[in-house]
């Protein structure tokens, strides 16, 4: 009976390791960027959300739901802005109301500003995609997608 009941709590124990290690977002492979000393630039990055799943804009429509943020950590460019598409405004089973969502891809632009005096050569940029997914039925909790993309400074 306690080898039964063991093996039961490995498997339970497996199954909420791998729901835990599951992405719904996934980076397409960014280009390389070049950026001049003293000017601005922008970064489109596409992020696909995994079918059958959505996830919530940067503005969700209700309190409990958690908001999709790009970040980035500062470094020879510094973050000026995120832009984000316009949500779609869909009715789910779970909700009240309809809920503002993005699925399939997004593009999200983000905008540096390179320092007069930022080091010249190869480097990156590093940020995180904060987001919440969810399917028809139900939302999951939070994940967090560490971003990259190599940059050149002349």
């Amino acid at each position: 009976m306690k080898t039964c009941c063991s093996l039961a709590a490995l498997f339970v124990a497996g199954a909420a390791a791998q729901v835990q290690g599951i992405h719904y977002v996934s980076l397409e492979p960014p280009a390389a960027v070049t950026a001049r000393r003293g000017s601005e630039v922008e970064v489109p990055l596409r992020f696909l959300i995994r079918g059958g799943h959505h996830i919530n804009s940067n503005h969700p429509a209700e309190d409990y739901l958690i908001p999709t943020a790009l970040t980035w950590t500062p470094g020879a460019l510094t973050p000026k802005g995120v832009g984000y598409p316009k949500p779609e405004s869909v009715k789910y089973e779970f909700s009240e109301k309809p809920l503002l969502v993005w699925s399939g891809g997004i593009v999200l632009t983000s905008k540096f500003a390179v320092a007069g005096d930022a080091p010249l050569g190869p480097g990156k940029l590093s940020g995180k995609l904060r987001y919440q997914a969810c399917n028809d039925r139900a939302c999951f909790p939070p994940k967090t997608l560490e971003v990259s993309v190599a940059v050149t400074v002349q």
